[in-house]
């Protein structure tokens, strides 16, 4: 009786070449086709699964561990940021490093540890990062600027126009036409510092042709303009400021400030009210207020003036100034009478010590004051209009070469003064 154990052997059918053969033999003897059981196919889509369930795995946990060291790389910059705030650029470049070493890719990074470290005086470090992001991006606007600076810090004023002008054509993400304006800002304040006004000139005429929308750059525009002599673009940069704040003090007073310079005192007396109308603490303005006004009353050139008004006011001006010399000989223990004045020189002579200078200047002035005095009358002056210009130019210069000897205090002499110094402006 047969065995249990002894049952044949399984046979199948080729399925490409419909032979029968044993199973156990894997392979058909006919065509050589592989034998594909149940379980072979279902240990091969279980393998599958598992390599697909692992890399699944394998990519879950590099973007778990790609997130977390993103995140430290954040953490360490934000803290970079606010030790810059503190104004502790070493601390900074630390942590900026540190978010480097999370983010070895990241270019702000990069760019930020490079202001850290320019801000921390360790130019050559800050060059070394600056130069490999030039050389990624060349037109980047915010690497170009902290080069300019740099190069700035270093004394080579070549370079740093160089850069300063391409961050000026350069690209900017976020507000490109306000980054530009506030790189020509920064370029301008350079050239000033190196006293290359033409070229600065050059930028500030440019960024007013661009127009600045914010006051506080039209404020900032007109004040260095005035800086390189443009009195009137000064003008139309504080007038852009008061079309949109009437009651902007500093506007008003920059206004004052550039009508001084063109000899506009009228409307510099108007925009320094204004000014000190609106800013009651501005006590300065408000001395020179009293200057300008006094300005007013004693010019004998403002326009619309009767003869006999122009020659109260020069025989006025000329009194002035015979004062200003008499008060400054007594500031300085001087005496000026012809008399006493040989006597002590005389008495310098013999004791081997000449006059001073001071001295010599303050004894001049008068002598030419006591020989045009009864010229200097209104009743002279009004016989004699073609007397009023001299007499002014004496009294314009007794107030310039006093005033190297004594500071103009009064009022009155330091209306004249102002008009002295403008005269001899328009001169030149």
């Amino acid at each position: 009786m047969p065995s249990v154990i002894d049952s044949s052997p399984a046979t199948i059918r080729c399925t490409n070449c419909e032979t029968e053969f044993f199973q156990r033999l894997g392979r058909c003897p006919g065509c050589g086709q592989l034998v594909s059981t149940p379980s072979s196919r279902m240990v091969l889509s279980l393998t599958v699964v598992l390599i697909f369930a692992g890399f699944g795995l394998t990519q879950c946990l590099v973007k778990v561990h790609r997130d977390t060291e993103s995140a430290l790389a954040v953490r360490w910059f934000t803290r970079g940021e606010q030790a810059m705030q503190a104004h502790l650029p070493a601390t900074a470049a630390d942590c900026y490093r540190t978010a480097l070493s999370y983010d070895p890719e990241n270019g702000q990074y990069r760019l930020h540890l490079a202001q850290a470290l320019l801000a921390d005086n360790r130019l050559a470090e800050a060059r070394a990062h600056l130069s490999s992001l030039w050389d990624e991006e060349p037109a980047d606007g915010e690497v170009n600027l902290t080069l300019a600076r740099l190069f700035e810090r270093r004394g080579d004023y070549s370079k740093a126009v160089r850069y300063y002008s391409n961050a000026i054509n350069g690209v900017w993400n976020d507000e490109p036409r306000a980054d530009r304006i506030a790189t020509r800002f920064e370029l301008a304040n350079f050239l000033l510092q190196q006293h290359k006004l033409a070229q600065a000139q050059a930028e500030l005429v440019a960024i007013q042709a661009d127009g600045p929308a914010n006051p506080a750059d039209q404020l900032l525009l007109g004040n260095l303009l005035l800086q390189v002599n443009e009195p009137q673009r000064a003008i139309q940069a504080f007038d852009a400021v008061l079309q949109s704040d009437p009651n902007s003090a500093q506007a008003w007073l920059g206004k004052a400030q550039a009508s001084l310079v063109l000899a506009d005192y009228k409307e510099a007396e108007h925009a320094i009210t204004n000014a000190v109308d609106r800013d009651p603490k501005l006590s300065d303005a408000r001395r020179q207020l009293e200057v300008v006004r006094e300005l007013l009353r004693l010019d004998p050139a403002l326009r619309g003036l009767s003869l006999v008004e122009r020659s109260q006011r020069a025989a006025e001006a000329f009194e002035l100034a015979m004062k200003r010399i008499n008060s400054c000989a007594t500031q300085q223990g001087i005496t000026l009478t012809s008399q006493n004045s040989s006597a002590s020189t005389q008495s310098a002579g013999s004791a081997g010590s000449p006059n001073s200078p001071a001295q010599d200047e303050l004894q001049r002035l008068y002598a030419a004051a006591m020989q045009k005095q009864s010229s200097a009358t209104e009743k002279a002056l009004r016989k004699d209009p073609d007397a009023i210009e001299p007499t002014m130019q004496f009294v314009f210069d007794v107030e310039r070469e006093t005033v190297a000897i004594c500071p103009a205090t009064d009022k009155g002499d330091r209306a004249l003064l102002l008009l002295a110094q403008h005269e001899g402006e328009a001169v030149k």
